[in-house]
């Protein structure tokens, strides 16, 4: 929709210089012109908006002309407000402090999420992450991680994500695993590291290159699957 509106203002501008059919100027300046004629605008700008006062289902859901936008599970059964504009939807508590903003539906789409507010509750049951469309909608670096970990770590990183997706998109948090995984699978404490220093303008730091010459040692695998060769069938037997 802004998209649109913007390309829809780029025409209107464009057409501004075209000169008028019957009085030899352009839109433009007759524009200027009757500018001189206009009476003062209010000091305050109108929000062209209307409230709606919804009460939040189960998981948290509200609905607004048949869609569905979430909220936090926290406000499950409670009343909140909603803030409707043409283009995007802010809920609100009954003290106007905004708990989540979405985009506004239209067309097929019957669903809108903003998955931040769940991480701490979906924390508590962390193996039915891959059961979500949080999980679906994850950058494959952050697949491929939860898949690797064990229960306890992905409690921690589910904690650690609801932190730093409040105010920052997926894209620097992938930046940092990608980083912190170099040399194998990180630590979470890693992650949050290495996702502060990015953020915080201060690089990466260098790992500590030794003077002496160190043997290679071979990667650690994580998890039991490497355990699976011991029941394989051999000669009939196991």
């Amino acid at each position: 929709m802004k998209s649109l509106n913007d390309s829809l203002w780029e025409k209107c501008e464009r057409d501004w210089q075209r000169p008028h059919y019957q009085k030899g100027k352009t839109i433009a300046e007759l524009f200027e012109e009757e500018k001189e004629c206009f009476l003062q605008l209010p000091a305050k700008e109108y929000e062209c908006v209307r409230y709606e006062q919804v009460r939040a289902d189960k998981y948290g859901c509200i609905r607004v002309e048949n869609k569905l936008y979430s909220t936090s599970p926290r406000f499950a059964k409670q009343m909140v407000l909603a803030k409707i504009s043409y283009q995007e939807i802010e809920i609100l508590t009954e003290d106007y402090e905004l708990i989540v903003k979405h985009e506004r539906l239209y067309g097929t789409k019957q669903k809108s999420m903003k998955w931040q507010p769940y991480l701490i509750l979906m924390a508590k049951r962390p193996n039915a992450l891959k059961y979500t469309d949080f999980y679906e909608k994850m950058p494959s670096e952050w697949q491929d991680y939860f898949s690797h970990c064990t229960i306890q770590e992905k409690q921690k990183t589910l904690q650690l994500l609801a932190v730093l997706l409040k105010e920052h998109d997926f894209e620097i948090s992938t930046q940092a695993l990608r980083l912190a995984s170099q040399y194998g699978h990180p630590s979470v404490d890693s992650i949050k590291q290495v996702f502060y220093q990015l953020i915080n303008g201060r690089g990466i730091r260098e790992s500590v290159q030794p003077k002496i010459s160190v043997p290679t040692m071979p990667e650690a695998s994580r998890g039991l699957s490497h355990y699976d060769r011991f029941f394989e069938s051999t000669g009939g037997e196991r």
